[in-house]
């Protein structure tokens, strides 16, 4: 005669007790825990941190891991491992909270769409054939050539002045940029990097203006000079706008209507994240801002 545990009294043996249930589900986060973060040092060491691999295709393999590997895992774990992983993935490539908070949804969307699917897959036959399409994307910033639309522009229109020759006397005497001020609700929410202070030579062809953005400074030199526009390119950028974006060139016009003299800056950029589908019109949401908020120091 064996021995049989009381009814509803929880066994050792069984997947619903507290002993091994637990120390399967603990084991899974370790696991798929290191594969995540293997998965992000591996974008790291191959220098595709910006790529789609790191926001599509690290976190659809965490959630594969946790829906194939069998234990006491569901969608509630899927989260906190994506979450843990995220927040260590933070740690190890040193961003900022903003970046990892305006990255988040992504993550978890494609998370929980890979765990549905390989749940789904094991009820219905072929359904896991949407799979390689997730892969695809991964692909998106890791294969040469494969990025979708990364040249973008970013444009702002404001009145600066009543009249356009006081815009010009005030473009000549440069920008007096005041952040608490100038910067929209949006990026007083999300710090996204922006000019904060300028100086400069002039805006003749061939002058060069410093911008002070966060971690370092954006250099531009004025290439062309009319009296209703000034053209500029970029020399350089050690700021930490360049994690984001690489700004090319730009063009301020100018002119008069009934409301004063409205000014219009449109700059040239190139997207580095990916996949665009997400970050491109996230990344252009930011920069038209940031482009709104460099005007607002020219009135």
């Amino acid at each position: 005669m064996t021995d049989e545990p009381a009814s509803g009294a929880p066994s050792a043996l069984r997947p619903d007790g507290e002993g091994p249930g637990r120390s399967r589900v603990l084991l899974l986060c370790v696991i798929v825990g290191l594969v995540g973060l293997s998965g992000v040092a591996l974008t790291a060491a191959t220098d595709r941190l910006d790529s789609a691999l790191l926001f599509v295709g690290v976190p659809c393999l965490l959630a594969l891991g946790v829906g194939l590997v069998r234990g006491r895992g569901g969608w509630g774990t899927v989260f906190q491992v994506v979450t843990v992983v995220l927040l260590l993935a933070s740690a190890l490539l040193q961003e900022a909270a903003v970046c990892v908070l305006l990255a988040a949804p992504l993550v978890y969307g494609v998370a929980a769409l890979a765990y549905g699917l390989v749940r789904y897959g094991e009820r219905e036959r072929g359904s896991l054939l949407a799979l390689p399409l997730l892969a695809v994307v991964a692909l998106e910033g890791v294969v040469p050539g494969a990025r979708v639309h990364p040249d973008q522009t970013a444009t702002a229109t404001r009145v600066l002045a009543p009249t356009c020759a006081e815009l010009v006397t005030a473009l000549d005497r440069g920008p007096r940029i005041a952040p608490d001020v100038d910067r929209g609700r949006l990026l007083h929410l999300f710090p996204y990097p922006t000019p904060t202070a300028a100086d400069g030579t002039g805006l003749e062809r061939g002058d060069t203006w410093r911008l002070a953005v966060a971690g370092g400074t954006l250099t531009t030199r004025v290439v062309a000079r009319t009296a209703r526009s000034v053209d500029f390119v970029v020399d350089g950028d050690t700021s930490r706008l360049e994690r984001w974006v690489t700004v090319r060139s730009g063009r301020l016009a100018w002119a008069g209507t009934a409301d004063g003299c409205r000014a219009t800056m449109s700059i040239r950029y190139e997207r580095h994240l990916d996949p665009s589908l997400y970050f491109g019109p996230l990344t252009s949401v930011f920069m038209d801002a940031g482009t709104e908020a460099f005007l607002a120091g020219l009135d």
